[in-house]
């Protein structure tokens, strides 16, 4: 994060944002030419560059901004921005490493070096180290975060953003929880951390929180865009209430922005399976698989979607692929003896209704394949309305974490 507050710039951008902000760039170029010690003017220019990924031009502005020598501690941050920017994570921490040591430095750019620092971490997938390199900050109530009266400022949002991310990712949800109800208690969690933090409630399980938190992030513009974690969490709950048509609309605007994140691409499976399109649902599944393959619940929309589709080897093989992530489950158990009772594999077909029936009983899959061993006819309506009624089971709570 830079010394303007903006945060450090490595997203993805679409075509159209990309010729915009070139554009802006050129105009910012030409103004600079009829004012070449318009420092505002080089930062602009210099975030700019970096935002539409002109690296040269960027390198530009910051060597320039930096002979005028008005700001040296503020473009010094810059350039660990510049690096930031291109992934290039060792000359980022460099420069931001030197900074946090300076003697000399601003007490301002205390929160900004911490953030940058941890976001390397982050970017690195140092959960962990980088959830207790923000704890000094986000943890001490005096400077976590902004007084209700004053709005959170960018590195207020950037610090909530990325601690919340940081223990999300690394499995801290209690934690997180517990810090996302203090601050809602104080009025001080920011809209768009909120968002991140309504899928942390999914996770907890706490559906109340993950409605609520979602929808402040996406009913306050101020806030921007909705995070993709807020997308998640909506498309979640509206799968949820079984609304196959919000649910894919979010979903879809979420993969623009997440093209390969694999619980979105469960999350698709589901939606495929509640309108009815099991070998759509097959190939979302699979594309999710990739990204989390100790995903249960992927593995168990997988395995329905191949009964449906007759492929009832696939869905053995998917149902096995579970019950090897976890043998006490019910659902795992359920779906294997329905997928061998239609293959005419009795023995193993009773054995798994019994241990789902163990687990759970009046287990619904199980039922069903007791009544195919009774002798019941495969009737293709009857199996398609079976697994519609497990989707309950799976919408949100089985599609919480990722492991």
């Amino acid at each position: 994060m830079n010394a303007s507050n903006s945060p450090p710039i490595e997203a993805s951008i679409d075509d159209d944002r990309l010729a915009q902000a070139r554009q802006r760039l050129d105009r910012l170029e030409l103004y600079i030419r009829s004012d070449p010690a318009n420092g505002a003017l080089l930062i602009d220019a210099f975030e700019t560059a970096l935002s539409c990924r002109a690296w040269n031009r960027a390198q530009f502005h910051l060597q320039h901004g930096q002979s005028l020598d008005t700001d040296p501690w503020g473009w010094r941050l810059r350039e660990g921005d510049f690096w930031l920017a291109q992934g290039r994570y060792e000359e980022a921490m460099a420069i931001l490493e030197a900074l946090a040591v300076a003697s000399a430095r601003p007490p301002s750019l205390g929160p900004v070096l911490v953030h940058n620092l941890a976001f390397v971490e982050f970017r690195q997938a140092r959960y962990g180290e980088c959830a207790a390199r923000l704890a000094s900050v986000m943890e001490d109530e005096r400077i976590a975060v902004s007084t209700p009266e004053i709005p959170p400022s960018p590195i207020d949002r950037a610090l909530q953003v990325l601690w919340l991310r940081a223990l999300h990712h690394d499995g801290q949800v209690e934690r997180a929880m517990h810090w996302v109800m203090t601050a809602e208690r104080h009025r001080l969690l920011d809209p768009y951390a909120a968002g991140i933090a309504s899928l942390i409630a999914l996770d907890a399980s706490d559906l109340n929180a993950a409605q609520r938190w979602s929808a402040k992030a996406s009913s306050n513009s101020a806030a921007g865009a909705p995070a993709v974690e807020t997308l998640t969490t909506m498309a979640s709950l509206a799968l949820g209430q079984r609304d196959e048509q919000r649910a894919r609309g979010l979903i879809e605007t979420a993969l623009r922005l997440q093209p390969t994140d694999g619980r979105l691409w469960s999350l698709q499976g589901f939606t495929d399976m509640l309108g009815g399109h099991p070998s759509a649902a097959i190939v979302s599944f699979r594309r999710a698989l990739v990204g989390m393959p100790a995903h249960i619940a992927t593995w168990h929309g997988q395995g329905w979607a191949q009964v449906m589709t007759g492929d009832l080897a696939g869905a053995v093989a998917s149902f096995q692929a579970a019950l090897e992530l976890d043998r006490e489950l019910a659902e795992s158990h359920a779906g294997l003896a329905v997928a061998s009772a239609m293959q005419g594999q009795s023995d193993d077909a009773r054995q798994h209704a019994e241990l789902a029936l163990e687990r759970e009983p009046g287990n619904l899959a199980a039922g069903y394949a007791r009544s195919l061993l009774s002798g019941k006819r495969q009737d293709t309506e009857e199996i398609q309305k079976v697994a519609k009624q497990l989707l309950g089971n799976f919408a949100v709570s089985s599609l919480g974490k990722n492991d």
